[in-house]
């Protein structure tokens, strides 16, 4: 049951609970108390027209009756009014106190055939009332319960109200209807502006996901397409073998592109990179060795200079091999892209500082704007404006390299290109 139904349930059961505590008071004390109080205030007023009605009687009429009456001790406390049988009013007195209800005696009284009524009201004040013990206590009870009733409506308004309209945000975005935030500052207003930022990084999560969709999508097409080409063209058995050949070495060499590209997105969307390198210790003279000899050969082949510079030889660092080599293909890759120049050159060099070393991979592409520099490791940004979509490469290389306790970031270089700088600590 929710917090509305319950607290609705609640402020019921107090309101029946005390009409059923004052109809029981009343029936079972304030009754019986009431009556006792009446019927005395009752035998009084009947003594003091008995005594007024005699008075009459002894004078034979109503003459100077004003002077007498007021001799009358509680004359202050009571309402007085005589009147003939023909309606005349012969006198009247009356208090000016206040009262909230009257007990009233009448009596009629007979001499020298006429007809004399006489009508005695004593006002119950709202001053004796309320110093009355019981009825002190009924309505101390009943403020009580209805101030915990007030509390309860104010709960309801202030934290229960809030909470179904946050409940009714919940249920609206799940139709694509967004939330705003609200200017409460207590623990309320932190739960809805926490939701409202929480389905802002939602959005903005489902954005880059479907940039993520297109960029795989728009990776994977340029290569099939050309698979599917080739793969045609090897169906027509006019074409020499050699020819063949060759397009299947194409054909392997897209798969491979494609591949690549699903292993990318494979490490992207990985939650347990961390927990899954496995380090192991390497000196930097061993890693240039394998750097060299993987990349080498393939640069020389798209007549790019390659040269790999160390001061540090003999340094060791803690790394998983296989996801640095993922890293330096990577950027590496995206130095290739992006030059634009007859002379290309990428050049590598591994130099100590105190307590890291520094692995900077250096070429003379096109660079990129000053201004843009710091975002080029986020996923699926891309310098290449002719580009619609871009890959995930470098967010890759940030991650691995994060995961060794290092740090990635990139600069212009002197050479007109970009640099890219990657600090891990050493090992000795």
């Amino acid at each position: 049951m929710n917090l509305k139904k319950k607290l609705s349930i609640i402020v019921l059961l107090c309101f029946t609970l005390n009409m059923l505590l004052l109809f029981g008071y009343y029936e079972l004390v304030l009754y019986d108390k009431i009556e006792e109080s009446l019927n005395t205030m009752q035998i009084e007023l009947r003594n003091d027209v008995n005594y007024i009605s005699s008075q009459i009687k002894r004078l034979q009429g109503t003459d100077n009756i004003k002077d007498w009456i007021n001799n009358i001790d509680n004359i202050d406390s009571i309402n007085i009014s005589i009147e003939r049988g023909d309606n005349t009013l012969l006198y009247e007195y009356k208090t000016y106190e206040k009262s909230l209800l009257n007990v009233t005696f009448t009596d009629l009284i007979n001499i020298k055939d006429n007809v004399y009524m006489i009508k005695v009201e004593r006002p119950l004040q709202i001053s004796k009332i309320r110093n009355i013990p019981f009825i002190k206590d009924i309505v101390v009870a009943v403020i009580g319960v209805f101030i915990l009733i007030f509390i309860l409506i104010i709960i309801y308004y202030k934290i229960v109200n809030p909470i179904m309209y946050l409940q009714k945000d919940i249920e609206n975005y799940k139709f694509g209807i967004k939330p705003i935030k609200t200017n409460r500052c207590d623990e309320i207003g932190w739960l809805k502006n926490n939701f409202v930022e929480l389905t802002e990084k939602l959005d903005e999560e489902k954005k880059n996901q479907n940039r993520i969709i297109a960029s795989i999508s728009h990776d994977i097409k340029t290569p099939l397409t050309s698979i599917m080409g080739y793969s045609e063209m090897i169906k027509n058995k006019n074409i020499p073998q050699e020819r063949k050949n060759r397009y299947m070495e194409i054909i392997y060499s897209k798969s491979q592109n494609i591949k690549e590209l699903i292993d990318e997105f494979d490490i992207y969307l990985g939650s347990n990179l961390e927990s899954s390198i496995k380090k192991k210790p390497i000196s930097v003279k061993e890693l240039s060795k394998i750097i060299d000899e993987e990349y080498r050969d393939e640069l020389t082949q798209l007549c790019i200079e390659f040269d790999i510079k160390s001061n540090c030889d003999e340094s060791i660092l803690n790394i998983d091999m296989s996801k640095m080599r993922r890293v330096f293909g990577n950027i590496i890759g995206n130095s290739i892209k992006n030059m634009k120049k007859d002379y290309k050159k990428i050049e590598i060099n591994f130099n100590n500082d105190k307590e890291n070393i520094l692995i900077s991979i250096a070429d003379n592409g096109c660079g990129v704007d000053d201004d843009k520099i710091d975002k080029i490791f986020e996923a699926l940004y891309t310098s290449d404006k002719s580009r619609n979509v871009a890959g995930l490469g470098l967010s890759i290389c940030k991650s691995i390299v994060e995961c060794h306790g290092g740090k990635i970031y990139a600069k212009n270089n002197f050479y007109g290109g970009l640099t890219i700088v990657i600090v891990l600590k050493r090992n000795n």
